[in-house]
């Protein structure tokens, strides 16, 4: 699954920062909750094209280091990032020892984990005793819209997003209760169906676990249920369910 997941954003490299409405508003209210000045020896995880990146980078301390990590080496090569360091690796297992990092920062990329509990458990291992965190992440309940409009139709499918209830208790026990939690619903809106998928697609969210099944009939009957069900005067509506969570790892922590 990682080498189709890092096919799908490969190939949307040069197209997910015209795409990616929703993960530029994630990143954007990702840096609010990250601190004014990073100091040390900070790591992003799944930095992508570098939304995320260009707003932390400027408030690096004198001396301090930024690691971009992605699992996509597509892209980052299109990425804009002045300031950090890019590097392709996989977020499940990065290739740094326990305790390297200050901060640890991560949007719009860990739900893909296929074992959240044992990555993000080893990605805040990362951190130094006391280091801190803000990662946004997708939840039960992301593109509910299409995953009806699926359900009812037979065409094509959504990949299986954790309730937050799960990240909660994951985060809650990682920490020791030193994790605070926000959950905001994101919507946007599309001209079509048709240009909603296209978005998709250029952002490279476009894995699922399922049969992609489709024909003509199939895909009209499908854009005929979106419309009827989630359109309106103000276009075809999308909505991303996320947590933010920001905290630190616990001084005793070993």
């Amino acid at each position: 699954m990682t080498a189709q997941i890092r096919g799908h954003f490969d190939r949307a490299g040069a197209t997910y920062e015209a795409a990616a409405r929703v993960q530029r508003l994630v990143a954007a209210r990702l840096a609010a909750l990250c601190p004014p000045v990073l100091s040390g020896r900070v790591l992003e995880i799944g930095a992508g094209s570098g939304l995320l990146t260009r707003n932390l980078t400027p408030r690096l301390a004198p001396g301090a280091a930024y690691a971009a990590l992605d699992i996509s080496p597509g892209m980052l090569t299109h990425a804009a990032m002045p300031g950090a360091q890019r590097l392709a690796a996989d977020g499940e297992r990065p290739p740094f020892l326990p305790g390297t990092f200050d901060f640890l920062a991560s949007a719009s990329a860990m739900h893909w984990y296929a074992d959240p509990a044992r990555s993000i458990a080893a990605n805040l291992r990362l951190l130094r005793p006391g280091g801190g965190f803000a990662i946004a992440l997708y939840v039960q309940g992301t593109l509910g819209e299409l995953e009806e409009a699926s359900r009812a139709t037979g065409f094509g499918s959504v990949y299986p997003m954790r309730p937050a209830a799960y990240y909660k208790t994951l985060f809650t026990d990682l920490t020791g209760g030193l994790a605070e939690f926000e959950e905001k619903r994101h919507a946007v809106t599309y001209d079509s169906v048709g240009e909603l998928l296209r978005a998709l697609k250029g952002a490279g969210v476009t894995h699922t676990p399922g049969t992609k099944a489709g024909s003509p009939a199939r895909y009209r009957e499908f854009v005929r249920y979106y419309e009827n069900r989630f359109g309106g005067d103000a276009g075809i509506r999308a909505t991303y369910a996320t947590l933010y969570v920001r905290g630190r790892r616990a001084l005793g922590a070993s």
